[in-house]
């Protein structure tokens, strides 16, 4: 051992034998070594009458003490003191700057000084009782430490790193019990090299099993994480007692730390830290600096976003202890570990993830499944990791958890609920399979399949009988190409011509020109259906369609068309079905008690496809408000909400990529009981190469890891088009994005249209006024963090009432571009339910031209609309009040 400075203690006329030999086989390499005798039958703790040198027995003692000294340290210091107090035994610590004090073989009354000094000085105490004479005479092989409590762990953990070597055997009986799963962890992030073996059975109290040790077999040395004198006064124990020095440690803080294990992706290793509870969800903790160890060294810190703390992956450690570094300072970074996790990196073994909260039976078929790596993902922060892991190793499975938050980079992802636990699961082996993982099945529960991308779909009990096939070395998805490639499944298709507009007449102008254009089929799907202006206008442009001899299909959401769902009848819908030649389809129409399924998991997406040549998609519905340009509609304050138009966006895509979107359809039409229908496939229009991301609401979240791969991949700019909450995943990118250097640019609208400080009446306005500042609630904290947040302005518009001064109108484009080099556009919005739960449509365009003139587009808008000033203090005022919106619609998502 380390120890180099040491003080003896003893009585005058002891046999100093036993305690020079404790010397020797302890501080093997001490540079010093103090010999300090005082009076027989005086115990150290009282003061007494001095001794004399002069006394021919106390210099013939010292003599003979000199000599055998100096076979233990050459020029040994050997001297007599008075009965010691405490504070003269400190000084007399100081004086010697002893960094380990060898005491006995008596008197047993020193102990409790002893015990004062170790408090005091913080040296380690070594006490030699009168039977350990043979201590010392051959090499110190068996250790038998004990620790009662986390504090007396950490103590023994940096005793072990400082002190320990290879070649000793150490037995650690400790309360709480360690678990075998725990140890080889905690092991590595102290840097502990010596073997160490677990010695408390089940139920059996540490010191009792000390004793039962000590008798079963030959031990060298008894560590005690503190100087129990009690312990020591009435232990029987050959061995002497070493008491460690109490570590320097952070103090306690109020509520212990809930971590999952750290998960390496890609350049990364990514943890999740919240904070324990005992009821409900575990909080991520406040945004804070944390420190991680490894190897016993404090090896890098990170500050907390949400809770999430990332580490470069090249940090060579496959265990980290972590620890808070506000109040630590001057802490032995062992002994302020709070937790230790595990590093989760890519092996060659196939993998199989599965849902920590599945019931007690199924952890135990999953348990049962050989040939395979088996790896839980905690889906939401219910109950702490460490019950999570105790009802692991109950099913008799191994104790590594991920977390689902952590992987996916979510944040504090209170908006989402229960319900999406299966999809994320798929969402977290897709990710982990892009990070070079080689994921093989996922075993979730619930009632909805997740798709299979790459990966099986397994239920517990299947797991035992499913034979995989050797993963194929897998490659890390590093670029945009790659990523969505990866995480939606959607090819690149090449040789399209493809505009995208933020014009509501020019969409009109390409919606009845593909419908009067069409020669052969004519399909059209939409969300809703308004018998307005515009929707008669496209009745009558498909009648006359279909007058001439095309196609024409037309598929609608029962539910949001007011079509087959409750018995309602669309009027447009129905007279659209009347005419000859016209087909007219609804989806998911519900006729009972709704689930919430049926009432959410609704088909969002708009479509339109003639001949299978030419293709529009977007955001619009067939309604007045989607249609018609703002200079086209006379505007005063008493119009209602619903006739101001909107800022909507979509795309015109002809070329192969339009046939791949007409099969989206047609897999559409047939869920909805349509006949099959065969696929143009037209030739080459262009030069542009594109992506059609289709999300089935539930099984996947294709178009949510699309925008999130743009985001993620953005090196100089992102401009966001949209006017529904964030998804705090989104969200959180985004910030990551400001954070990284990104020049963020966000234009969003009012749900309910305001002129001036005013909403527009009619139906409904209350209620989306507060959506309004739900949907600001999600953009005010990137505003803050140095985003240009614009809300969209319209001004002076001819024929408009002066009186209205500035309209903000509602935005309901679904839009992202990045860097000038790739531009999506469809009819997800980047919220929650666009995210999970409807199934959506993306088209996502690789193509410098395509997305520079759609950054341009929006710059335009924006150079005339209200950029946010994070500086107001009366934005600062609405922002603090309308915070905790951030959290909706969490609590109330199933």
């Amino acid at each position: 051992m380390t120890y180099r400075r040491v003080l003896l203690l003893t009585e005058i006329g002891a046999d100093p034998v036993a305690a020079l030999a404790a010397a020797r086989g302890i501080a093997t390499g001490a540079e010093r070594l103090v010999v300090a005798g005082c009076p027989r039958r005086r115990p150290f703790a009282r003061r007494g009458a001095a001794a004399s040198d002069r006394d021919p027995g106390v210099r013939a003692w010292l003599d003979v003490v000199g000599r055998a000294a100096s076979d233990v340290v050459p020029g040994a210091e050997v001297g007599i003191v008075a009965d010691l107090e405490a504070e003269e035994l400190e000084a007399l610590v100081e004086s010697s700057r002893a960094d380990l004090v060898v005491a006995g073989p008596r008197p047993a009354a020193a102990i409790g000084t002893l015990a004062e000094l170790r408090r005091r000085c913080g040296v380690a105490v070594l006490w030699v009782p009168q039977s350990a004479a043979a201590f010392g005479a051959g090499p110190l092989i068996d250790l038998l430490c004990v620790a009662v409590g986390r504090r007396e762990r950490a103590t023994l953990a940096a005793f072990l790193r400082d002190h320990g070597d290879p070649a000793l055997n150490v037995t650690v009986l400790s309360l709480p019990p360690l678990s075998p799963h725990e140890l080889s962890p905690g092991l590595g992030a102290a840097g502990i090299r010596a073997p160490v073996a677990l010695g408390v059975p089940p139920g059996v109290p540490p010191w009792r099993a000390l004793d039962d040790a000590i008798r079963e077999r030959a031990i060298d040395l008894v560590v005690l994480g503190r100087f129990a004198a009690p312990v020591i006064r009435s232990g029987r124990w050959p061995a002497p007692v070493l008491g460690l020095p109490p570590a320097s440690a952070a103090p306690p803080s109020a509520r212990p730390l809930d971590v999952a294990d750290a998960v390496e992706l890609g350049d990364v290793v990514r943890v999740r830290v919240g904070a324990a509870s005992a009821v409900g969800r575990t909080p991520a903790i406040p945004d804070q600096e944390l420190a991680f160890v490894s190897g016993g060294r404090r090896v890098a810190t990170a500050t907390t976003r949400d809770g999430e703390a990332e580490l470069p992956s090249a940090l060579a450690a496959d265990a980290l202890g972590l620890f808070r570094v506000a109040n630590s300072e001057g802490a032995d970074p062992v002994a302020a570990i709070e937790r230790v996790v595990a590093v989760i990196r890519p092996g060659s073994r196939p993998l199989v993830l599965y849902d920590a909260d599945l019931p007690d039976p199924d952890l135990r078929a999953v348990a049962a499944a050989r040939g395979v790596d088996l790896l839980a993902v905690r889906l939401r922060p219910v109950g702490s990791c460490r019950r999570v892991r105790a009802r692991l190793r109950h099913a008799g499975l191994g104790p590594r958890v991920a977390d689902a938050s952590a992987v996916l980079a979510e944040g504090d992802a209170g908006d989402v609920g229960s319900a999406l636990d299966a999809v994320r699961l798929a969402r977290v082996a897709m990710r982990m399979r892009a990070a070079g993982y080689p994921v093989v099945a996922i075993v979730h529960q619930g009632s909805v399949r997740p798709s299979e991308r790459g990966f099986a779909v397994a239920g517990p009990s299947d797991l035992a009988a499913c034979a995989f096939d050797p993963p194929r070395p897998s490659r890390r998805s590093a670029s945009l190409a790659e990523r969505l490639d990866a995480m939606t499944g959607a090819p690149l298709i090449a040789g399209n011509a493809i505009e995208v507009e933020l014009d509501n007449r020019t969409a009109r102008g390409w919606l009845l020109g593909a419908i009067e254009g069409a020669q052969r089929t004519l399909h059209l799907q939409t969300y809703m259906a308004a018998d307005d202006d515009l929707g008669r206008e496209v009745e009558a442009a498909l009648g006359g369609a279909a007058a001439r001899g095309v196609a024409v299909r037309v598929l609608a959401d029962s539910l949001h068309a007011l079509h087959g769902s409750f018995g309602l009848v669309n009027p447009l819908l129905a007279r659209l079905s009347a005419a000859p030649g016209v087909e007219v389809r609804v989806a998911r129409p519900v006729t009972g008690l709704p689930s919430v399924e049926d009432l959410k998991q609704r088909d969002h997406r708009k479509l339109v496809v003639a001949d299978g040549r030419v293709a529009l998609l977007g955001g619009r519905n067939l309604a007045h408000e989607y249609y018609r340009a703002f200079d086209e509609v006379e505007v005063a304050p008493t119009t209602p909400w619903r006739e101001v138009p909107w800022l909507d966006a979509g795309a015109r895509v002809e070329g192969p990529a339009a046939a791949a979107l007409d099969r989206v359809f047609r897999e559409a039409w047939t869920a909805a009981g349509g006949a099959a229908f065969e696929a143009a496939e037209p030739p080459n229009a262009g030069a542009i190469a594109a992506r059609a991301v289709v999300h089935h609401g539930l099984r996947d979240a294709a178009t949510l890891e699309a925008y999130l791969a743009i985001v993620d991949t953005a090196r100089s700019t992102v401009d966001v088009v949209t006017g529904f909450p964030l998804v705090l995943e989104i969200r959180n990118a985004l910030m990551r994005a400001v954070r990284r250097g990104v020049r963020l640019r966000l234009l969003f609208g009012h749900v309910a249209p305001t002129h001036g400080d005013e909403p527009f009446q009619g139906e409904w306005a209350a209620a989306r006024a507060a959506a309004t500042w739900l949907v600001h609630s999600r953009i005010d904290a990137l505003a803050a963090a140095g985003a240009e947040a614009y809300e969209l302005a319209i001004r002076d518009v001819p024929g408009w009432d002066p009186a209205l001064g500035v309209v903000h109108p509602h935005v309901h484009a679904k839009a992202v571009s990045a860097d000038g080099r790739v531009c999506a556009v469809g009819s997800a919005n980047l919220d929650l339910t666009g995210s999970y739960w409807e199934t959506e449509l993306l088209l996502v365009v690789e193509d410098e031209g395509v997305a520079r003139a759609f950054e341009e587009r929006v710059g335009a808008l924006a150079s005339r609309s209200v950029r946010v000033d994070a500086g107001d203090p009366e934005w600062q005022r609405i922002a603090r009040r309308r915070e905790w919106m951030r959290r909706w619609p969490g609590g109330l998502s199933p």
